[in-house]
Parts: structure tokens; sequence; C-alpha cells
């Protein structure tokens, strides 16, 4: 698990190949995209409830679950190795 301080230090130095931006995420096939661009560069960080400028908007225990299930989804059905 990542700490606080950790998020917010990678929010502060902005997107790079390694950490990537969501707000949210509710498209299967974008989501399965960024995930298998990440596996094809050696791996990284797709951070959500974050915007492009790195501001930290949070997600409420609702979306968290739906966020899990969805990746969970994604993982089992649209990333192929």
């Amino acid at each position: 698990n990542m700490e606080a301080a950790e998020v917010l230090e990678i929010a502060a130095r902005g997107e790079d190949g390694k950490h990537q931006f969501k707000e949210n995420a509710t498209n299967a096939q974008s989501l399965s995209e960024e995930l298998v661009a990440f596996s094809n560069l050696g791996g990284g960080r797709l951070l959500i409830g974050l915007d492009d400028s790195g501001t930290v908007l949070g997600l409420n225990s609702d979306e968290v679950r739906r966020l899990n299930q969805l990746i969970s989804n994604v993982s089992t059905q649209n990333v192929h190795h």
C-alpha cells in the first residue's frame, strides 16, 4: 500500500511514463489499455482520484468498491499475456 505522503509526492511531480493520473475510471476498454501499456513498459502506477494537474480529488467508499470490481474484471477479461 502507498502512504499518503508518497501519493502527494508523486502528485507534486506530475504524470510521467511510470505514473498516470485519472479522476475516475468507468471505461473497461480504456482501463485495460492503460494497464497493458504499463505492462509493456515494465510497470507503472495508475493513480485514480487525481486530476491531470495532480490535485487529489479522492474517491468515496462506493467508488472504491466499484473500481476494485472493474479492475478485477478488466484484469481477467481484457488483459492477456
